[in-house]
Parts: C-alpha cells; sequence; structure tokens
C-alpha cells in the first residue's frame, strides 16, 4: 500500500494500526521521521513473481502536499520524492531486480512527467487525484497506469515479459459495479463480499442489510399516484431534482478542456499551496475561504478534513455551483464584486480588476 497525504492526515499511529490488522505492507520512499531521518515506511520491496524479481517503491509528491502542521503533529518531514526514488531505482538495479514498479501518489500530470525524470521504471502506477486513464499507455519507455481515486475502480495491466525485457502489455480499470469487472471469486470477494459493497457497488454500513423492499414498494405507490395527479407529478420532479451542490474542477474539465488548460497555467490552479506552506495562514479560516472550494458550506471543503479535490481557486469559485450550470443558471461573467470577495484591500492592495481579469481570462494565454 503506498502512503499518501491522507493516510498522514488521519494519523501515522492509525495507519500503522490499519495495516497490522489487515497484513498490509506500508511503503513509501520519502515520508522520514523528522528526528532521526530515517524512512517511516519501508521504502521498497522485492517480490517474485515466476522466475522474476519485482521490485515495488512509492514515492509521494507532485498535486499531494502534506500541510506543514499536519508534519509537525506527526513528526515527520517529506523529502524529493524523485531523488529517493532514483536512489531505489539504483538499489533495484544493483540487486538485478527484473522488474521495477512506481507507486507515484502525485496527480495525473506529476505522474506522467516522471516518465522523463525516472525512465529507469518499467511501470508507474499514478494515484492521487479523481482523474484517470480508462487504459495503461506508454511514454518514454515507462508503462502508465491511473485507475482513478476512492476506490471507484480497479486497475489492472497484464505484462508479458521475455527474456526478462517487457515485450508488450495491455489493461483497463474496472468499474467497481455488479455487472462490471472480473468475476474471479478472490477479486468478487475483495470488492464486493470484503468492502460490503450494496448491489450497486456502493458501500453500506458493516453488518447492515438494507432491507429494500418497502422502500421500492413506497417509490411504486408514489409513482402510480403521481401519474394521474399532475400536482404530485409535480412535487416528484422537484424531489427528483438535485439539490445546489459543488461539483468539483473534474466535472467542469470533462466538457471545458481547452478552456481548462489555459485555468491550469493561473495562479488559481495552484492557489492552496500558498496556505499549506504558511502555517499563519493554514490556521487562518479566512484564507481557506478563498483557496479551496466552498469552504464550510454544504457540499464544499470541510472544515475538519482534508478534501484535495476542492482545494484551490476553482471554476465554481467564481463562476457558481455545478448543478447550477445544468440548470442553465450558471454565472459566465465575472463582474469586480466577484474577485473583490477574496482580493480585498488587505490581502491585495494593488488589486487592479481589468489587468487583473485579463490575465486570468480563458482566452489569456499568459501563465501565472
Amino acid at each position: 500500500v503506498g502512503i499518501g497525504e491522507k493516510e498522514v492526515s488521519l494519523g501515522l499511529t492509525e495507519v500503522d494500526s490499519l495495516l497490522a490488522a489487515h497484513g498490509l505492507l506500508g511503503l513509501n520512499n520519502n515520508i522520514l521521521d523528522a528526528t532521526t531521518g530515517e524512512n517511516r515506511y519501508t521504502p521498497y520491496t522485492i517480490l517474485k513473481a515466476g522466475e522474476l524479481k519485482v521490485g515495488v517503491t512509492a514515492m509521494l509528491g507532485g498535486d499531494a502536499i502534506v500541510a506543514r502542521s499536519i508534519k509537525e503533529r506527526e513528526n515527520v518531514a517529506v523529502s524529493n520524492g524523485v531523488a529517493a526514488s532514483r536512489e531505489i531505482l539504483e538499489t533495484f538495479r544493483k540487486k538485478k531486480v527484473d522488474l521495477k514498479v512506481l507507486l507515484a501518489h502525485t496527480g495525473l500530470q506529476k505522474g506522467e512527467m516522471l516518465a522523463d525524470s525516472l525512465a529507469g521504471f518499467d511501470v508507474i502506477l499514478i494515484g492521487h487525484g479523481s482523474r484517470s486513464w480508462t487504459e495503461p499507455k506508454q511514454v518514454n519507455g515507462v508503462i502508465l497506469a491511473s485507475p482513478g481515486s476512492r476506490s471507484n475502480q480497479l486497475g489492472e495491466v497484464t505484462i508479458v515479459v521475455e527474456d526478462r525485457m517487457v515485450q508488450s502489455f495491455e489493461g483497463r480499470s474496472y468499474q467497481l459495479q455488479q455487472d462490471d469487472g472480473p468475476l474471479e471469486p478472490a477479486i468478487k470477494a475483495l470488492t464486493w463480499t470484503h468492502l460490503e459493497l450494496d448491489e450497486n457497488g456502493n458501500r453500506v454500513k458493516k453488518g447492515a442489510k438494507k432491507d429494500t423492499t418497502k422502500t421500492t414498494e413506497s417509490t411504486e405507490s408514489r409513482l402510480e399516484q403521481s401519474s394521474l395527479d399532475p400536482k404530485l407529478q409535480k412535487d416528484e420532479a422537484a424531489k427528483a431534482e438535485p439539490a445546489m451542490a459543488y461539483l468539483g474542477n473534474e466535472n467542469c474539465r470533462l466538457c471545458h478542456a481547452d478552456i481548462f488548460q489555459s485555468y491550469e497555467k493561473s495562479a488559481h490552479a495552484e492557489a492552496f499551496q500558498v496556505i499549506a506552506e504558511d502555517p499563519k495562514e493554514w490556521q487562518n479560516p479566512a484564507c481557506w475561504n478563498c483557496h479551496t472550494l466552498g469552504f464550510g458550506e454544504p457540499t464544499g471543503h470541510s472544515t475538519t478534513e482534508l478534501e484535495p479535490d476542492l482545494w484551490n481557486v476553482q471554476c465554481e469559485s467564481c463562476h457558481g455551483m455545478g448543478t447550477e450550470h445544468a440548470r442553465g443558471e450558471l454565472t459566465a461573467a465575472i463582474t469586480e464584486a466577484t474577485c473583490t470577495k477574496c482580493h480585498t484591500p488587505e490581502w491585495s492592495p494593488d488589486f487592479d480588476f481589468k489587468k487583473s481579469l485579463a490575465l486570468i481570462s480563458h482566452k489569456s494565454n499568459h501563465s501565472k
């Protein structure tokens, strides 16, 4: 199991307990004990797959940030993951490892860049963030794969090795739904029985067996009545309509990929890093209001937990909740009032609306 920033935020004592309870090995090569400088977790492992020696290591970096206050709480430091992985790569070479695998908890964009900086690995599996690929691909001779996040998908990569050289590969990501995915008993047990998923692949309360009979009967009864009564039809439509909610940048990217490219070059796209690197701002809720999406609001960033998918100044920070876009009520035009909610005289004394709007405009080629 590659250790990421959410595991560190959870608390490493708790993580250690969970790993021990399930007989799992925690891997990471650049989370260090702040006192001793030693690796907090096992930096690498070497497994046997038939005649092959498979080396696996894991790193944390890129878009996955551990806040300074959490590092202090857990007494850890995070070193350069690329440098640490290069050292492990050299160890693998000395130990004559045949297949070298890196679990990169970095986010998709930064993970893909590792194909250049860490080209000695045969496979890089990328985690962190909701973006993913449906199939693995090869860049600079390195096989890259990313199955997604939040246990929604199960990734599989099949590699053909001859004479200790990778000859070919294929793979896919399985949606963890009962009607789509591997049917092998071991995988089935892992994804449904062990994780206690319902028939739709959703997690249910441990030990609970949900009785849907009454719910189904009640729903059918209401639908039957509503088909006859116009007032009930309107009521049912209102119940079915989704509530106002923040959806997050990745939903915007699906339809607005060209606009998203210009957004990614802006300072807005890295706004969270400002407070992540400053202890005073980290402790100031006012900073979180502007450097995360919907801080403290329903469906916005939590006030008690870290939610990386809602970090930075996102599309909905300026344009409004994504659910309103679906209703045709999204705010496309940006006014000065939109910006001065955050760019106040205290924090942005030299703020010029027209100049700043030109820099952040999606038609602009300006970088941050």
